[in-house]
């Protein structure tokens, strides 16, 4: 464990190793051992921690327990531009899904207008077909043949017997 105090902006910078009840002491970060040297030790900037960036442990973790420097890359990966260039963008996206989903809810309204008008001519069809089949078929064609007085000739094809 490594403590770094700092007396004023232009005294020299204190560093401990050790325990917090005993340890060495020294004024000289060259006498350190080299797991103490990195960003916290060698770039001081008068507020006690190092470059700002670290907790005084060598700087491998910020004061509020993220790593250092991802605050920087997250602001990087999300620059001012970026973030309206993608905002326009799934703007542009929803815009056309909802126009996507309005036109194929017109097209279903559509069919089902055209199924119902075919069903209603499929049924009219049948109807005027059953009428006709009626008014042509054999029984309506006798009856109409005896109303106006003709006679039945009976079977159209005499039976053929063959004598031996």
């Amino acid at each position: 464990m490594m403590i770094q105090t700092q007396m004023s902006k232009k005294s020299k910078t204190l560093y401990r190793s050790g325990s917090s009840g005993s340890g060495t002491t020294t004024t000289d970060p060259a006498r350190l051992p080299s797991r103490y040297y990195g960003p916290a030790v060698n770039h001081g900037n008068g507020n006690g921690n190092g470059n700002g960036k670290s907790n005084g442990n060598g700087g491998s973790k910020a004061a509020n327990g993220r790593k250092a420097g991802s605050k920087s890359r997250k602001i990087k990966l999300w620059s001012p531009w970026k973030l309206i260039l993608f905002s326009i963008m799934l703007g542009i996206a929803g815009s056309v899904y909802l126009t996507h989903v309005f036109e194929t809810q017109n097209t279903l309204r559509e069919v089902q207008q055209l199924r119902r008008d075919y069903e209603r001519a499929h049924r009219v069809n049948t109807e005027v077909r059953r009428n006709y089949d009626r008014m042509t078929g054999p029984a309506e064609v006798y009856n109409r043949a005896a109303s106006i007085g003709m006679i039945s000739g009976g079977a159209a094809d005499p039976v053929i017997v063959i004598e031996r």
